[in-house]
């Protein structure tokens, strides 16, 4: 890579030359715009600085003529002059990635310790590499008092920072600042979620008294139990209170009795606030109302909290009267919300068959189209209510559309596969569109084939009622094939594909799962083992024939090893098996839907109730309706 000045100068006498020898008629078409593109992408990216430049002068005037300028500029932003950099943000105020420019040209100037540049041109800023390297620039700039001031609430938090904040934590630590009150803070956030390495960590900035009760309050949340020897904590002082308090709620939630026990002990000889009186007594009551005992009345201070978690304890041990008690002192607005309403009819039903109460909850909920609408439908036998609406446009809105210059760029982008910064484009201009142009956007997006951004826009702009858009039958003809040699049904494998990928054949997830159903590579290759079919790469599980014929194999097999109960295949599907038949281990005859209203993790709690919902509405746009939950679905084996 030349330097800057020479690369600056090759690039001018270039396209002079380039202009100069260059006839109007020379200008490429579309199609050989976006490859000429390409190209050039590529040569800037093997250093082919005359290729690139020649491509700069041919492509004049395309659409995307600034992201060469971006990439240009990206590929030397470290030897980039201040004018430079802020010419490009001047002339390109519009272009989602100025911010990025900005952002990591600050950075370069933060690692390069730049410090009177980096404070002339940083803005507020909630990133914390950021905020450290303005703290340090302060530091750095003699504003010393002025940049300790502001480091501990970036150092006190439940969570690692990055390393550019490490020399000013360093610098503030060495000078006396960090005082032991604060670390304990920062511990127990850490705790708090779960931060047990960090928390770890955190045991060297604590001595004497400190030292051991910190220890102590990471052993007792990594060991509940210990708390229960109460000889190891008879010392009363508010760092021993705090200990004690952490590890018998934490106690609770595994073995309540012991957890009580240990508390009837302690409140004679321990001096707890009311905070923490309340919440241990609470993290016992919610502990023995999931084993079906309920207090005879409801205590005095119950918070929004505690409410909810007994309602939710009361479905756990199946105690309907509780439920319908509990339900009742929800929060108005919880109680409008659908979940509760139906679980407020099912248990009264649960009581009374024949509830008249219920039935009326349950005939206003069938009109929603929701997972809890469509369970709402199958109680009382009646069908579920799809609620459809095509929202129309005409070519000559679209035509209009395309002019705005954010959508111009933005379908570029997607054309040349640079969909990060297509994102970004749409990402931008969504929220300044009016409804009639949101629709416009939408409808464009899925007439280019980008199946996955038209669902995202759809859901973001409030066009919910659009089910053309929010649930496409991308891949029907694989989806078909796939679904006849498996048995899968097809309405299935679309919900699921939905919930996955949302139809983008190119997604990955942050655990390495890819494509339309994505599929972790091992897993796809023990299904393909399986099934006697091609060993699959890593980049064969993009291909949407690939990745739809392992994923309906896949559900195939966990059909038959769940004797085809479509909610335990989902749940398997998303968290694996062993998770499930721990999960089913000793609920044996629960029924299905309480069951899934109690998996033990939200993120697949949420997914079960979307595939099954999802598959209720495919099932209906397809002319083939199935059972929210078919009779051998009705409750767990």
């Amino acid at each position: 890579m030349p330097n800057l000045t020479g690369f600056r100068v090759l690039l001018k006498a270039l396209v002079f030359v380039f202009l100069a020898n260059s006839p109007s008629w020379a200008q490429p078409g579309l199609y050989e715009q976006r490859a000429l593109y390409r190209r050039a992408l590529d040569d800037l990216t093997a250093g082919r600085s005359r290729s690139f430049a020649k491509a700069v002068v041919q492509l004049e005037g395309y659409v995307l003529h600034p992201y060469l300028e971006f990439h240009a500029l990206q590929s030397r932003l470290f030897i980039a002059s201040e004018q430079e950099v802020l010419t490009f943000l001047e002339r390109h105020q519009s272009l989602p990635v100025s911010n990025i420019v900005h952002r990591r040209w600050l950075k370069m100037l933060g690692r390069k310790r730049q410090w009177r540049k980096f404070l002339n041109n940083y803005e507020p800023s909630t990133d914390a590499e950021l905020r450290c390297y303005r703290l340090r620039a302060l530091y750095g700039t003699a504003e010393r008092k002025a940049a300790f001031a502001e480091v501990e609430a970036l150092w006190k938090v439940a969570h690692s920072q990055p390393k550019a904040c490490d020399p000013l934590f360093d610098v503030w630590i060495s000078a006396g600042n960090l005082e032991e009150h604060v670390a304990w803070e920062r511990l127990q956030l850490a705790l708090v979620s779960n931060q047990r390495v960090l928390a770890r960590y955190l045991q060297r900035y604590f001595s004497g008294a400190y030292k051991a009760w910190a220890q102590s309050l990471y052993n007792v949340h990594v060991r509940p139990s210990r708390i229960t020897r109460v000889e190891r904590y008879r010392t009363d002082s508010e760092l021993s209170r705090m200990v004690i308090s952490h590890g018998l709620i934490r106690l609770a939630a595994q073995d309540v009795e012991d957890a009580a026990t240990a508390w009837a002990k302690y409140v004679t000889t321990h001096s707890f606030n009311d905070t923490q009186s309340r919440a241990v007594a609470d993290a016992i009551l919610i502990g023995r109302a999931k084993d079906g005992q309920f207090p005879t009345e409801q205590p005095r201070h119950s918070s929004a909290e505690l409410i909810r978690q007994m309602a939710e304890a009361a479905l756990v041990s199946q105690s309907w009267p509780q439920a319908i008690f509990w339900i009742e002192q929800l929060s108005d607005e919880e109680l409008r919300s659908n979940r509760w309403n139906y679980w407020q009819a099912r248990a009264l039903t649960a009581i009374h068959p024949d509830s008249s109460a219920a039935t009326v909850k349950f005939r206003a909920l069938s009109e929603k189209r929701d997972y809890y609408g469509f369970l709402a439908a199958e109680h009382i036998g009646s069908e579920a209510k799809l609620n459809a609406m095509v929202l129309r446009t005409h070519p000559a809105q679209i035509a209009q559309l395309k002019k705005i210059p954010e959508v111009a760029r933005s379908t570029e982008l997607f054309a040349v596969g640079d969909l990060i910064n297509a994102r970004r484009e749409w990402n931008q201009l969504i929220p300044r569109l009016n409804p009639t142009q949101q629709v416009q956007v939408a409808r464009l997006v899925q007439q280019i084939g980008w199946i996955s951004q038209s669902i995202a826009i759809a859901n973001d702009a409030n066009l919910r009622d659009d089910l053309t858009l929010r649930f496409p039958l991308a891949y029907r003809n694989v989806v078909e094939r796939v679904s006849h040699a498996t048995t899968v049904p097809q309405s299935f494998l679309f919900a699921v594909i939905r919930q996955e990928s949302a139809f983008d054949p190119r997604a990955r997830s942050v655990a390495n799962a890819r494509g339309l159903m994505q599929l972790l590579p091992a897993t796809a290759k023990e299904v393909a083992r399986r099934a006697r079919l091609d060993r699959p790469s890593e980049i064969d599980l993009y291909f949407p024939e690939i990745n739809i014929e392992l994923g309906g194999h896949h559900l195939a097999e966990l059909l038959s090893r769940y004797e085809g109960q479509r909610p335990l295949v989902a749940a398997a599907y998303n968290a694996g098996r062993h998770r499930v038949d721990r999960w089913i281990k000793r609920q044996s005859g629960m029924p299905m839907d309480l069951w899934i209203e109690t998996i033990p993790l939200r993120e697949t709690r949420n997914y079960v109730k979307n595939v099954l919902a999802f598959t209720q509405v495919y099932g209906r746009l397809m002319g083939n309706p199935v059972p929210m939950l078919q009779a051998h679905e009705a409750s767990l084996p």
